[in-house]
C-alpha cells in the first residue's frame, strides 16, 4: 500500500498530539505535587501529644504506709552511721531477726530497713538509691557492707578469729568471743566437727588436757565438758585451810 503525503501529515499530527498530551499530564502531576508540598509547608502536621503522666497508685502507697507502721511496732533498731563495723553488723543482725517473723518481699525489706537509717546513714542512702532502685535485700547488704564494713576490716576479723585463744578468759567469755567472730569465717567452721575442733584448740592448756582426751565430736559436747572441767579445776584450787575452816564452823554451829 502506497502512503500518500496526506497520510504522512496526518500521522505526524497524531504523534504531536500524543506528545503534547503527555506533557500536559506531566505538568499537571508536577503542579499537583507542588500544591501538596505548599499545603504541608503552610500547615505542618502537629507534633504528637506528650505521653500521659503516670497515674499514682494510691492503693500501693497505702499498703506501704500500713506495712511501715506495722514494722515500727516491732521497735526495729536504728542505724546512724559511723566507723564502727561491729555496730554496723549488729544493726543488720537486729533487722534480719525481725524479718524472720515479719513477712515481706525482698524489695520491701530494703524499703523497711532503709527507713530505719538516720543522720549520716540516711544521707548516704539517699545518694545511693538513685542508682539502686528496686534492689533486693542481698544487693542492699552488699552496698551497705562496702560502706560500713569494708573487706579489709572483715579480713582482720577473720585473722582475729583464727588466732583466738582463751588465755585469761573464762570458758563462757571465750565462747561468747568465739561466737562473735565465727560469723566472719563461716568457711572455717562449715561443719559442726570443724567448729568443735577449732573451739577446743583455743582452750587453756589445763582445760584442754581434760577435754581433748575424750575425743568429743560435737561443738556442744566440747563446750559442756570445758565448762565442767573449768569448775573442777577451780574447786581443786580452793585453799585447804578455807575448806577446813568452813567445815569446823559448820560443826560447831550444829553443836550449838
Amino acid at each position: 500500500m502506497v502512503r500518500t503525503r496526506g497520510d504522512e501529515i496526518e500521522g505526524s499530527s497524531t504523534a504531536r498530539m500524543d506528545r503534547m498530551e503527555r506533557l500536559i499530564q506531566e505538568m499537571a502531576e508536577a503542579l499537583r505535587q507542588q500544591q501538596e508540598w505548599q499545603q504541608q509547608w503552610q500547615h505542618p502536621h502537629p507534633p504528637p501529644p506528650p505521653p500521659a503522666p503516670p497515674v499514682p497508685d494510691h492503693q500501693n502507697d497505702d499498703r506501704i504506709i500500713a506495712l511501715t507502721k506495722e514494722f515500727k511496732k516491732m521497735k526495729p533498731p536504728q542505724f546512724h552511721g559511723g566507723l564502727d563495723p561491729l555496730k554496723a553488723e549488729a544493726w543488720v543482725l537486729g533487722i534480719e531477726k525481725l524479718f524472720e517473723v515479719f513477712p515481706c518481699s525482698e524489695p520491701q525489706k530494703v524499703l523497711l530497713a532503709s527507713f530505719m537509717l538516720e543522720d549520716e546513714a540516711r544521707r548516704w542512702w539517699m545518694l545511693m538509691r538513685e542508682n539502686h532502685r528496686d534492689v533486693y535485700w542481698v544487693k542492699f547488704l552488699e552496698i551497705y557492707y562496702d560502706k560500713y564494713f569494708p573487706q579489709c576490716v572483715r579480713d582482720r576479723k577473720v585473722a582475729e578469729f583464727m588466732e583466738l585463744k582463751q588465755d585469761s578468759m573464762t570458758v563462757a567469755e571465750y565462747e561468747a568471743k568465739f561466737t562473735e567472730l565465727a560469723r566472719f569465717a563461716p568457711h572455717v567452721i562449715d561443719t559442726d566437727y570443724k567448729k568443735a575442733r577449732h573451739f577446743e584448740g583455743g582452750l587453756r592448756n589445763d582445760i584442754l588436757e581434760r577435754v581433748n582426751v575424750l575425743k568429743l565430736e560435737t561443738y556442744i559436747g566440747v563446750l559442756d565438758r570445758a565448762i565442767i572441767s573449768e569448775a573442777n579445776i577451780a574447786r581443786q584450787a580452793k585453799p585447804v585451810t578455807e575448806w577446813k575452816g568452813n567445815k569446823r564452823q559448820g560443826f560447831f554451829s550444829k553443836k550449838k
